[in-house]
């Protein structure tokens, strides 16, 4: 019977340190020009050189902002002025064959270098808009959506 209660009380503690575990990265902000802004848990905060990104981050950026980003595989991201994206799902560890990232992109322009995550995973990474889905099959991937 002690053996059972110490077992719940290992699990309880364990749930509670989960749960109050920190997200983990996913990559970081490099450089910045203009406005731009992170939308995270329906909060938004401006972004900076070294701001840390997540899964369901959305990146926007102002009129004349702009914005560089590198992902934990080594994969590049650079937006041009007025532009929307999602981190929708982003899992990097090669180790466990768990490969992906998934952006949707709203409007605006954008440049993807691919990383490790297209190069172990051939179909791992995509980029959704509004009327179409690009996988990324090679090295470079420049997106431009209209309208909101």
């Amino acid at each position: 019977m002690k053996r059972l209660i110490s077992l719940l009380l290992a699990l309880a503690f364990l749930q509670a340190g989960l749960a109050g575990a920190e997200p983990v990265s996913v990559g970081s902000v490099k450089n910045i020009q203009g406005r731009v802004h992170i939308v995270r848990g329906g909060e938004t905060v401006p972004a900076e050189v070294g701001s840390r990104l997540y899964q369901n981050d959305t990146i926007v950026t102002g009129e004349a902002g702009t914005i560089g980003v590198l992902f934990k595989d080594n994969s590049g991201l650079s937006m041009g002025p007025d532009s929307r994206l999602q981190i929708t799902r982003y899992v990097f560890d090669p180790a466990a064959s768990q490969l992906g990232f998934v952006a949707r992109v709203t409007k605006g322009t954008m440049v993807y270098l691919s990383g490790l995550i297209a190069k172990l995973g051939r179909d791992s990474v995509r980029f959704e808009t509004t009327t179409a889905v690009a996988g990324v099959r090679g090295t470079r991937l420049a997106i431009q959506v209209q309208g909101d």
